[in-house]
């Protein structure tokens, strides 16, 4: 009696070769979404990190850009702790206008300035993200200067998804002590919204590979006295 069912062929087996070769179609040809393009931007900003031909200042300036162009954030300010005398100072600006931006590069600040909550009162998001908001008028006398349309500073918030013009959010990155050795500050959307929390956790990745560059670069300085 025959089988009534009929005769299934075993399936071929595949060649190991096929499986390796449609993942790395995949990788470098397929669709790409947000979450793999700002993957690739922060594995190639990694790869200048190890070299030690590129500067510190090409790093922070392509982290900036990076920010900005795949993360939906207007500006971007970087700032970093000087190793000689320890003040902070602004050292990457973009996203805004060339005349705001010198600005930027003048002002400098102690550890208490930094974190005075009395001059900068903020709201802690994570261990090393903090929020500011414009009701708060987070900035100093003077500082006005450092947002694209100071006449919006007073405006009223309708939603708590809106972002004001005097919002802000600092991550800060850090050296082996626990101390500040840098910030990443990022202001306005695309949307005139609050940057969500994905857009935060992505800010943080790219401190950590910041926090790494001025590691290694100090003390590829250091060894090399």
């Amino acid at each position: 009696m025959g089988n009534m069912y009929g005769t299934e062929e075993s399936p071929k087996p595949v060649d190991p070769s096929d499986v390796a070769r449609r993942l790395r179609l995949e990788y470098s040809r397929g669709v790409k979404d947000q979450t793999q393009k700002v993957l690739e931007d922060i594995i190639e900003l990694c790869l200048q990190v190890e070299r030690p031909d590129v500067p510190l200042k090409t790093i922070l300036t392509k982290s900036a850009e990076l920010i900005v162009k795949r993360l939906g954030i207007a500006n971007v300010a970087i700032g970093l702790r000087d190793h000689i005398d320890g003040i902070y100072r602004y050292e990457v600006v973009v996203g805004l206008p060339d005349d705001v931006a010198a600005e930027y590069m003048k002002l400098s600040y102690t550890r208490e300035q930094l974190t005075n909550q009395s001059t900068y009162k903020s709201y802690e998001i994570s261990r090393s993200s903090r929020l500011f908001l414009g009701e708060d008028h987070p900035y100093a006398q003077g500082e006005e200067f450092s947002y694209n349309r100071p006449g919006l500073l007073d405006m009223k918030r309708r939603s708590v998804t809106d972002s004001l013009e005097a919002d802000y959010i600092d991550t800060f990155f850090f050296d082996a002590a626990g101390e500040i050795i840098g910030w990443i500050e990022i202001s306005g959307t695309r949307l005139k919204k609050i940057p969500d929390a994905t857009t935060v956790k992505w800010v943080e990745v790219i401190s950590f590979v910041l926090e790494a560059a001025v590691r290694i670069r100090r003390l590829e300085a250091k060894s090399a006295r």
